[in-house]
């Protein structure tokens, strides 16, 4: 969240929003046909959200004073990747996911800020996927602080950098930025918010002098267009979904108890994907996992809301209707150690459907396991690819293509092994068994029981352990050491 922006917000439609301490928000409530999960951060949410393959990378810490910083979240392992913020706005990858482009809206005597010497301007991060050194703030600027009065986000588009300014009433303007030479793009807006394109149409979240929200549209060059939607509570974030829908935050319910994540279509019609926030912040939709990722004010997570249509808080894109895991056993351990040295084992069988043909070779596979309130312990996509004997990873076909084995010697966010077995005697039933180790799965609090999942395709080619009831069921052991689900 922009801390400076959501202060005028919050005094203008004289909203007391009060978020309670520690919250990771598990209060965020779904839109039927949709669920809930959340990406725990152990601190409070700040500016923007992106992921790029297992990657979460998030804005974290305390406004003001340089207290803010860029961390890459890979499972319970958090590394900051940039620091020395004190407001951060939107976050943009380019294309290939090698700069990551960050605004931040305070600087010197702005209010509250704290008189930080950098700030108001446009951040380069290189590498944030990959990189193990922080960036300083003040050396990643693109142009220099101040160069902007009030930036709040930021795209990437063919040739430039757009970062909207959220001047004041009348005053408010989309910049284009190629390589360190500013310009208008639009101007005449007010308190701006987010940018989103389609690649031809330019979708800028707006709200006027009376805290009237908007989207706007504007061709690529500048050329205003009808707006979108207009009469809103609120506008602040905005993202595209895989439908075209544009993704709307900070808006508000009817009776302004919580605030919104909107769904508008192509012909200006919202509909709400979920409500709950204290107040909804940065959007970002996660194309491969068919996830919008929202950050809400005072927050301690980032939510996932994604589409769910059979209701079993699995996410559809990750596998639509999974079949029952029978014969299912999960064991995490080394939980009372830090984070880097947890084991994992998942193992169970599921019948799933034989067309198309079952390739983990090329589709990969993705190990899930939520506890009971959605909290994420165990996200991982394993990769699809033949085995590679330099790098020590990949899928061998085994059994003359009736089994297949995953091994990475250094693992994936500690993934080590997947065996995926089809039995002759019973079509469709396959057995499966999922390995890991030098992981960072944290089941600390972990509300019980809890659900896993392994995904292998389409078609709903996948299953759901349920461990709940007598049979099986979750116990924490050995001394908080080890969550065993038998």
């Amino acid at each position: 969240m922009r801390s400076r922006f959501l202060q005028v917000v919050l005094a203008g439609a004289a909203i007391a929003v009060v978020a309670p301490v520690g919250a990771v928000g598990a209060a965020v409530v779904p839109a039927p046909g949709f669920a809930v999960r959340t990406f725990p951060t152990g601190d409070a949410v700040q500016g923007g959200v992106v992921r790029r393959g297992n990657a979460l990378i998030v804005g974290l810490g305390t406004f003001g004073s340089g207290g803010q910083r860029i961390v890459r979240l890979e499972g319970a392992r958090a590394t900051t990747i940039a620091d020395g913020f004190s407001s951060l706005g939107g976050f943009d990858l380019d294309a290939g996911g090698g700069t990551l482009y960050v605004v931040d809206n305070c600087f010197g005597a702005d209010f509250g800020c704290g008189n930080p010497s950098t700030g108001d301007t446009l951040y380069a991060v290189a590498d944030p996927v990959a990189r193990t050194t922080v960036a300083a703030a003040g050396a990643s600027t693109v142009v220099p602080s101040g160069s902007f009065a009030t930036p709040q986000d930021v795209l990437v588009v063919p040739g430039a950098i757009l970062v909207s300014d959220a001047v004041g009433v009348g005053a408010g303007r989309v910049a284009k930025v190629v390589g360190t030479t500013i310009t208008n793009l639009a101007t005449g807006l007010d308190f701006l918010g987010g940018l989103v394109s389609d690649g031809t149409v330019l979708y800028v979240g707006n709200l006027d002098g009376s805290f009237v929200g908007s989207v706007r549209r504007y061709t690529l060059a500048g050329a205003p267009q009808s707006p979108l939607i207009d009469g809103l509570s609120g506008s602040y974030g905005l993202a595209r979904d895989a439908g075209g829908n544009v993704l709307l935050t900070g808006g508000f319910t009817g009776d302004f108890s919580s605030s919104t994540l909107l769904a508008v279509n192509g012909a200006g019609v919202a509909s709400e994907r979920a409500h709950g926030f204290s107040f909804s912040g940065d959007v970002f939709f996660d194309a491969a996992r068919g996830a919008a990722l929202v950050l809400d004010f005072g927050a301690t997570a980032v939510a996932a809301v994604c589409a769910d249509a059979d209701g079993d808080a699995v996410c559809d894109a990750d596998v639509a209707g999974p079949a029952p895991v029978v014969k299912a056993r999960l064991k995490i351990g080394r939980q009372l150690t830090p984070p880097g040295d947890d084991t994992l084992s998942f193992k169970g069988q599921m019948t799933i459907p034989q067309v198309p043909a079952l390739d983990p070779v090329a589709n990969g596979a993705t190990v899930l396991v939520d506890d009971a309130d959605g909290r994420v312990i165990v996200d991982v996509a394993v990769p699809g690819g033949a085995y590679d004997p330099v790098a020590r990873a990949g899928w061998r076909v085994i059994g003359g293509g009736t089994a297949w084995s995953y091994r990475s010697s250094s693992g994936v966010l500690g993934i080590t092994a997947v065996k995926v077995k089809r039995v002759a005697s019973a079509p469709g039933l396959v057995k499966f068994t999922v390995k890991g180790k030098r992981g960072a799965y944290d089941t600390t609090g972990a509300a019980l029981p809890v659900q896993g999942v392994l995904a292998l395709g389409p078609a709903g080619q996948g299953g759901l352990a349920t461990f709940s009831g007598t049979s099986p069921v979750c116990s924490v052991v050995a001394g908080g050491n080890t969550l065993n689900c038998r």
